[in-house]
């Protein structure tokens, strides 16, 4: 059995150059491969006549597990990446006009037309919320996503727990709160896993608790300043960077893995792979079919994705406010099942952020950003989504926005299902490959049947998010220094 001495990495979002960045430190010769023009994947931005818009990831959530995974990789975290903290989180307006804010903490205000919220009795009820879920979120936080996701890991440390992890959100949000106003606004809060909340696991509503507890992040400059920090462990020792650089194939032999074939390189060998792209593309396209296990087949025809969504983002010539950095116009929680059923002609539901309430550097002076992704039909067949189809979408959000705000567009940027599979490479289009809903069985091993060859990325992990995304780079890098054949 050979040791490893040069490893190709798959993508250069977080969770490569995570990889990348430990693996050249530790002393391999590292090449990664990206096909896109850029390095960030989904938490990269893009600047269009000097706005800067994100392309996926819209803050950071638990800064400690990106803080662990920059200290692996040997770069100190606060001074490459300062952050700015989310002052004003989320704006939620129900049907009957009550406007629900959550600022800072457990800062929320409730203004109803009608009676008023008892602001004592919220207090006491959030704080009971933290009491109860804020234990499970350090254990999550400082322990369980820092180690290779187990089951039984789980068990042995959570077991105190593991009683709050039955029903959903829906159950848990009524259980909490007594005013149907601040439930809405709760649930609503996660309804970015494209999920009613009567169908979300309550271990989401870890969301929310770190939104509450900890706070959202925006990093200085905008989201793409995190792979721009990261790379530079990967660059600082001597790792290489191929940009537009498509993977054709994983070549496998003897049941190890002996190369890449790259888009306009040919075939570049290597003595190891991890692959980042989702565990569907990684077994269902980028192997031979005769290479892959009967298990790793299933998982890929049995993958339970993700929700699929629009994004539609406009630069602002004026100023919009007053608003948070995220803003929903929402149904009672009951009712919060129809923002899942779109009516193109008539958007009556939506949430949309405005990325420069908390960093208005992000446009030009005296303008704003307007970011949207707005759920679509999900039996739509990704190729429908042709520029007609985009601008009819366009339309509409631009109508409902118009009743909020002043809108004077000078730069739109519009990605649809299509744009993300084909773009971004998102795997038919889901915004986050599995859905938050799946089972933990579910997910890829880090460590696959196939020698030489291990997985990361968010089909790796429970949940989704940057620092997940990042941290299971770490891990699939571990797994190749321990195992090293």
């Amino acid at each position: 059995m050979s040791k490893i001495k040069t490893v190709a990495i798959i993508g250069g979002g977080v969770s490569g150059l995570s990889a990348g960045g430990l693996l050249s430190r530790k002393g391999l010769r590292v090449k990664l491969f990206e096909a896109n023009e850029k390095l960030g994947g989904c938490c990269a931005n893009t600047n269009l006549a000097g706005y800067t818009f994100n392309d996926g990831a819209l803050y950071l959530a638990l800064p400690s597990i990106l803080d662990h995974v920059f200290e692996r990789v040997g770069l100190d975290r606060p001074s490459l990446l300062p952050l700015r903290k989310i002052a004003a989180n989320e704006t939620t307006t129900l049907p009957d006009g009550t406007v629900i804010s959550i600022a800072d903490g457990l800062n929320v205000t409730v203004k109803k037309s009608s009676v008023d919220v008892d602001r004592l009795k919220l207090q006491k009820e959030l704080r009971s919320m933290l009491k109860k879920w804020e234990p499970v979120l350090h254990l999550f936080a400082d322990d369980i996503m820092t180690h290779p996701f187990s089951l039984p890991r789980l068990m042995v440390k959570g077991w105190r727990h593991l009683h709050k992890f039955r029903g959903t959100v829906a159950s848990e949000i009524n259980k909490l709160f007594s005013d149907e106003a601040v439930r809405a606004a709760m649930s609503g809060v996660l309804l970015y896993t494209g999920l009613p909340p009567q169908k979300t696991p309550v271990f989401q509503i870890l969301g929310l608790i770190a939104m509450l507890s900890d706070g959202f992040y925006v990093p200085e400059g905008g989201m793409g300043k995190i792979p721009e920090a990261l790379s530079q462990s990967l660059k600082n020792n001597g790792g290489e960077i191929f940009l537009n650089s498509k993977i054709r194939e994983i070549g496998v032999k003897n049941a190890r893995v002996y190369g890449l074939e790259v888009e306009g390189q040919g075939l570049v060998e290597v003595d190891g792979v991890i692959s980042t792209v989702s565990g569907m593309v990684t077994f269902g396209s980028l192997l031979n079919p005769e290479d892959v296990s009967g298990d790793m087949r299933r998982k890929v025809q049995n993958a339970p994705l993700s929700h699929k969504a629009l994004s539609l983002q406009f630069g602002l010539s004026n100023l919009v406010g007053p608003c948070s950095h995220s803003n929903s116009i929402f149904p009672t929680m009951d009712k919060q099942y129809k923002v899942f059923m779109p009516n193109e002609d008539d958007l009556k539901w939506f949430n949309y952020t405005v990325p420069t309430v908390t960093m208005p550097e992000l446009a030009p002076r005296g303008g704003s950003i307007i970011e949207m992704f707005l759920p679509v039909k999900q039996n739509l067949p990704v190729d429908d989504w042709d520029e007609q189809k985009k601008e009819k979408v366009v339309q509409s959000a631009l109508t409902a926005l118009s009743r909020i705000h002043k809108i004077s567009i000078a730069v739109k940027r519009v990605l649809s299902p299509k744009d993300f599979q084909e773009r971004m490479h998102f795997y038919k289009g889901a915004l986050y490959g599995l859905s938050p809903a799946a089972d933990p069985r579910t997910l890829f091993p880090h460590n696959p049947p196939i020698a030489g060859l291990y997985q990361a990325g968010q089909t790796t992990y429970p949940g989704y998010g940057l620092g997940p995304a990042a941290v299971s780079g770490i891990f699939a890098a571990e797994a190749l220094m321990k195992k090293g054949v």
